[in-house]
């Protein structure tokens, strides 16, 4: 396992969209979690490389003059950037992806492929976040507890507030599901001194991330967990963290489920 001062917090520059807030926001979260800064792009044409090498060390040198204490590093990758996932989670140790963008089809095959989480910094909210307010959807999956578990990050290292909103079942199984998850998350948290609340969200699994979305203008943070499986329906009309990840005005994390997910080092 990598050492705490080796785990890389990915700010992906190939996008220039919110870069400056996604810059300002992962730096942020950087210090708080003692991780590394890496300015990372990749290129399929090497006509390309010089160019964001440039970029990357104009990006990494304006944040070393600015902030002294948070180590700062580029990556520069020849390869598309889904194929590139598995490299940059075991051999360069990035525990978060950041990028101020929507998402795109080329991000989610990304994501699909990725260990760690997604962070989007984009949305309708300006200037930077400092997470203080985060609300997690809970639904019936098991792997609703990977959110959960980045919210513990938030709040144990940032002093975050947390609102778990959970899913209201009317199928039993479901519920009991549900329940379960609520009452492990509420054992686990209360290990640690961070405020969190547990509010009954008006609609099911199956809605209870849109309402999350919506609900998030009160909230300087969504965190969530994306799809398991990808339907037919899912490609035609696009998975639901897609359009969600879109359609959301504050800035979202989302985590993977189809990949076991790399532990940060505390």
């Amino acid at each position: 396992m990598a050492k705490i001062e080796d785990q890389r917090i990915l700010i992906w520059c190939n996008l220039e969209e919110n870069l400056q807030k996604t810059i300002i926001d992962t730096v942020y979260l950087a210090l708080k979690l003692e991780k590394e800064v890496c300015f990372f792009a990749n290129y399929t044409h090497n006509k390309e490389h010089n160019r964001l090498s440039v970029q990357l060390s104009l990006y990494a040198d304006m944040v070393r003059n600015d902030i002294s204490n948070v180590k700062v590093s580029t990556l520069l990758l020849k390869g598309k950037l889904p194929y590139l996932m598995k490299e940059l989670g075991e051999k360069y140790n990035a525990v978060l992806f950041c990028t101020g963008g929507k998402m795109t089809n080329n991000l989610l095959s990304a994501f699909y492929r990725s260990g760690f989480p997604f962070y989007f910094s984009g949305g309708k909210q300006k200037g930077e976040s400092h997470f203080k307010k985060i609300i997690i959807p809970i639904d019936f999956r098991n792997s609703t507890k990977d959110s959960t578990l980045w919210g513990s990050y938030l709040g144990r290292f940032n002093h975050s507030e947390i609102v778990l909103l959970k899913a209201n079942e009317k199928d039993s199984q479901q519920k009991k599901q549900v329940d379960a998850i609520v009452a492990f998350v509420k054992k686990f948290y209360g290990q640690f001194f961070f405020n969190f609340w547990i509010v009954d969200g008006k609609n099911s699994s199956w809605g209870i991330h849109k309402e999350a979305i919506l609900q998030a203008g009160d909230y300087d943070l969504v965190i969530f967990t994306g799809s398991l499986n990808v339907t037919w329906l899912d490609r035609l009309i696009g998975p639901f963290e897609k359009r969600l990840v879109n359609l959301s005005e504050k800035p979202v994390l989302l985590i993977n489920p189809q990949k076991e997910m790399y532990v940060l080092c505390t």
